[in-house]
């Protein structure tokens, strides 16, 4: 019989090829399969639990012998163990950590790159009919755009950079591929020839210095958001669509503290200490706050913002719409949402009452650069065709 011998046990150990006790020591590549046997023995015992003394909860119409020979018996069983195990999120996180630890895997919809910087891996693919998911979006745009116009309200576009562009040198081996290299400024040219003004962000993002983006979040940090809204309130004065409106603001700096990005999230390791997961980054935070105008007593009615920005959660995040009010001096209504396509915020704004009763008089609409060669959902079809023809603005 052959002894395994461990080269690392001092000389004359029993690991060094004697009969005596074997090392007890686990190899790093037996973590997977340590971690995927403790996974599922709680995930019986669990289970067990869950039948055990929660099965009062289980439909009984749909637990026959008759159901079983369907399959329902086995859907309606499997079902209750996902929605009534008391330790599926424990489990669904416990599943993340060791994936995370043994191999560094960080799920589906993450990447990463260099060092702490990860990646959101919907920026780095290519989807099927891309040309015709833009144009979509494009005469989606326009729809809108002439919406607008004949309400005498003015339509600015900024379409937001992918981080996987602006971070570029910080993808490491990450494939970008190189059919998407044009999508940005290719989209822009479609928008001027449609005449609609948009805000050109990849350069004054890059000539800003230093890191834009967070490092384990999709969106942009401070210091791109503050670069992005200066950039935008240039373009909004060029275009003359900047609010005559003016207010006052006080700024201040919260303390530094770890900011757990969303692809932190996305991996499902939100829930864990650092260091089984990557490390969040590490910001001040400004906060800015709007005061009363000088020209507004206490008992005045306060009009509602001449500016109002749509779009996704980049206009929610990092202070951006508080840095484009800054810029403007002005107060800037934000009308973005986090979690929605191209069109939700609008969707949502246009049906307002405020809206038709105290119209903004121009309106920023932010687009990521990810979301523009994805398909264009058909109720976003169907409500931009309405706004063309006149006929509803829900």
């Amino acid at each position: 019989m052959t002894i395994p011998v461990d080269p690392l046990a001092p000389p004359g150990s029993p690991a060094r090829g004697s009969i005596g006790a074997m090392p007890l020591r686990v190899r790093p590549l037996m973590l997977p399969g340590v971690a995927l046997l403790a996974i599922l023995l709680i995930g019986l015992a669990s289970s067990l639990y869950t039948l055990a003394f929660k099965r009062a909860d289980l439909p009984a119409a749909k637990v026959s012998w008759s159901g079983l020979a369907g399959g329902e018996t086995t859907a309606a069983i499997a079902h209750f163990l996902q929605h009534a195990n008391p330790l599926e999120d424990p489990l669904v996180t416990v599943d993340r950590v060791s994936s995370y630890l043994a191999t560094g895997d960080l799920g589906a919809r993450v990447r990463r790159g260099c060092g702490n910087w990860l990646f959101l891996a919907d920026e780095l693919v290519l989807h099927p009919d891309r040309a015709a998911n833009a144009a979509g979006h494009l005469r989606m745009i326009e729809q809108v755009s002439a919406f607008l116009k004949s309400r005498n309200i003015g339509l600015a576009v900024v379409p937001v950079p992918d981080k996987s562009r602006i971070e570029a040198a910080d993808l490491c081996g990450l494939d970008r591929p190189a059919a998407i290299a044009t999508r940005l400024s290719d989209f822009a040219a479609q928008l001027g020839q449609a005449g609609i003004d948009t805000v050109d962000l990849s350069r004054p993002m890059t000539a800003a210095g230093g890191e834009a983006y967070y490092r384990t979040d999709t969106h942009w940090n401070e210091r791109g958001a503050k670069a992005a809204a200066a950039a935008v309130a240039a373009a909004l004065r060029q275009a003359g669509l900047a609010p005559t409106q003016k207010a006052e603001f006080r700024v201040s700096t919260e303390p530094q503290r770890e900011r757990v990005g969303d692809l932190i999230r996305l991996a499902g390791l939100d829930h864990v200490p650092y260091p089984l997961r990557p490390r969040g980054d590490e910001e001040a935070a400004t906060v800015i706050e709007q005061s009363a105008a000088g020209n507004v007593g206490l008992l005045d009615e306060t009009p509602a913002p001449e500016l109002a920005v749509i779009g996704t959660s980049f206009s929610r995040r990092a202070n951006f719409v508080p840095f484009l009010s800054l810029a403007l001096t002005a107060p800037v209504d934000n009308r973005a949402e986090d979690g929605g396509g191209v069109a939700n915020a609008a969707i949502a704004y246009f049906a307002k009452p405020e809206f038709k009763k105290s119209p903004p008089r121009a309106i920023v609409w932010e687009v990521p650069e990810r979301m523009i060669e994805e398909p264009v959902p058909a109720s976003d079809q169907r409500w931009a065709e309405a706004l063309g023809a006149g006929n509803s603005v829900k």
